[in-house]
């Protein structure tokens, strides 16, 4: 089992840290396009996390934590900024309903949970009045325990 813990200010430039090491987690244990999914959805969740639950402030910060057991891997991150309202959040598949191909058509924004959710396994959200908290989980593929 490997467990990190990293903690970042809500700043931007800070995202590439955590997606570096949630792609270092995951290396020789998931295969590089189940990696770039993983460290895909690390970058939505705390870009996410930024802008709307910190509302772009640097005062905040984000706790990640990464678990790597024989079964799968998890990604805890933790922010004390404004909460999420859940409602939507069940009801969301990651299917994406637009052409790709179309420009004009492209959403300008709410791609990022239809994103995290195409990329992960599961993706559940918790709030508190003071804290929002996603944990990621991608399962290791069967061969390589």
């Amino acid at each position: 089992m490997n467990h990190i813990t990293l903690t970042i200010q809500s700043k931007l430039g800070n995202v590439r840290l955590a997606a570096i090491c949630a792609k270092e987690v995951a290396a020789n244990h998931f295969t590089e396009d189940e990696q770039a999914e993983i460290e895909i959805a690390v970058v939505e969740t705390i870009n996410n996390s930024i802008e709307h639950a910190c509302a772009g402030s640097e005062c905040h910060t984000i706790a990640i934590t990464y678990l790597l057991t024989n079964r799968y891997l998890s990604i805890d991150v933790k922010d004390n900024g404004k909460t999420f309202e859940t409602y939507d959040l069940d009801n969301l598949d990651a299917q994406f309903d637009f052409d790709p191909n179309d420009f004009d058509s492209l959403p300008e924004s709410g791609m990022g949970l239809k994103i995290i959710k195409s990329c992960m396994d599961e993706v559940l959200y918790q709030n508190t009045e003071t804290q929002n908290h996603w944990l990621l989980i991608k399962y290791r593929p069967a061969d390589s325990h």
